[in-house]
């Protein structure tokens, strides 16, 4: 009978797919809000400032990311 994953192993694909679904939306959100500003209001930049405040929600969530990984990783099954 085979095993399905570990429970590590699932953890670590849900924060994964978070992370890229995180990057895929920020990205894409920014993205409109830089064309919003160019074509709305082209004499006044505002749109960087979304980007800048974005970052750090992103490096939060990739470091989560990073530590639910490296603490889930190289267990042994018993």
């Amino acid at each position: 009978m085979a095993r399905g994953p570990s429970r590590a192993f699932r953890r670590r694909d849900f924060h994964r797919r978070m992370l890229t679904a995180h990057v895929a939306i920020g990205t894409a959100v920014v993205l409109g809000l830089f064309a919003v500003n160019r074509f709305v209001t082209p004499e006044r930049m505002w749109a960087h400032w979304v980007a800048l405040a974005w970052v750090p929600a992103l490096a939060v969530h990739a470091v989560v990311f990073a530590r639910s990984t490296l603490s889930t990783m190289g267990r042994r099954r018993t």
